[in-house]
């Protein structure tokens, strides 16, 4: 019996040594500066990533979800971890959450998911409209993935594009959106070739179009004259058949459409949610003359640019000081709900 017991515990210890040993393996770091910097990033995107689903998108921010914020700033302007398996991983994670959140109806009001940098879905009962949706590209390879890019896409109704820029401009995407006889609506310069895309474009006047969707319902759409410097950039502001109006400025980055910007207050209908990139001149006075319910930030660490221009969480913070208005910063794979 003592033999039998002894050759169990022995056969046992046996098959647990190489767990024992890759436990040590995993610890011991000394003299492997990269892997242990890289399993340090694998912990630190995923419990950035926890953090984001424990505090998640509110009116302004608890100190718990600015420092999971800042601390995705950190990771993200450290060019080491481009492209690992760490930063796919946290990518995937988060968009995986617009994808399974996206398959629940919208009862009421409205939804807006921030998909990635300008990327944004708008969601309510009746349509699903998406702005400046991207695969994104670091180092010639994807951000997110063309299968989690094509679920998302494949929900929507219709998709706006407000500027010539590959950052919000993916022919992937807009190509799916045409195959499927999907309206799609640009300014004059994008894919101004292709066949089922609708341009529309104005320097003069602010333009008030209706786009019919598949589904019959149809979307009043108020297109302003926006630039980035001196290229087009449409600015939509997008009512819902239950009267919704959400707006996205694209890059707008212009002094002299402070003209219109300024009456944007003025007119009918009100913006219910603001998307602005959080780069955008004067945003603080810009934001002054939409006069939205609610303002949502984007263009946040848009991983093409050096590190100087991957603008952060904190720096978005900072400007929006003086802004009066009730602002939400998201991350990517988040979203906000408008009552």
């Amino acid at each position: 019996m003592r033999k039998a017991l002894f050759s169990f515990f022995a056969v046992v210890a046996l098959i647990s040594l190489p767990s024992v040993a890759s436990a040590q393996e995993d610890v011991a770091y000394w003299g492997k500066e990269d892997a242990y910097l890289l399993r340090q990033a694998k912990y630190m995107y995923e419990l950035v990533d926890e953090s984001l689903d424990e505090y998640p998108p509110v009116v302004g921010a608890p100190t718990s979800r600015k420092l999971a914020l800042y601390n995705l700033d950190a990771m993200l302007h450290e060019t080491k971890y481009d492209n690992t398996e760490p930063f796919k991983s946290f990518v995937a994670s988060r968009t995986s959450k617009v994808i399974a959140d996206m398959q629940s109806p919208v009862k009421k009001g409205m939804k807006i998911y921030k998909i990635y940098n300008d990327g944004f879905v708008a969601r309510t009962k009746s349509v699903t409209i998406a702005f400046d949706v991207v695969r994104g590209e670091l180092n010639a390879e994807s951000i997110v993935s063309e299968k989690d890019i094509a679920t998302i896409v494949n929900q929507c109704d219709v998709l706006f594009l407000t500027h010539n820029h590959g950052d919000h401009v993916d022919r992937y995407v807009a190509d799916r959106f045409i195959a499927a006889g999907k309206p799609v609506i640009a300014a004059d310069e994008i894919l101004k070739d292709v066949e089922g895309v609708t341009h529309y474009r104005s320097e003069t006047e602010i333009l008030n179009k209706e786009v019919k969707l598949l589904s019959g319902d149809v979307l009043k759409v108020k297109i302003y004259p926006g630039h980035q410097s001196d290229m087009m950039c449409n600015v939509y502001a997008v009512t819902t058949p239950e009267g919704i109006t959400v707006a996205h400025t694209g890059d707008q980055y212009n002094e002299g459409d402070f003209k219109w910007i300024d009456t944007v207050k003025d007119q009918k209908p009100a913006i219910d949610a603001l998307i602005i990139n959080c780069w955008s001149m004067n945003i603080a006075d810009a934001i002054k003359g939409f006069n939205p319910r609610y303002v949502l930030t984007g263009h946040e660490n848009e991983m093409g640019h050096t590190i100087d221009h991957r603008e952060a969480f904190w720096l978005t913070f900072q400007k929006l000081q003086p802004v009066t208005h009730d602002y939400v910063v998201m991350a990517w794979g988040e979203w906000f709900s408008l009552k």
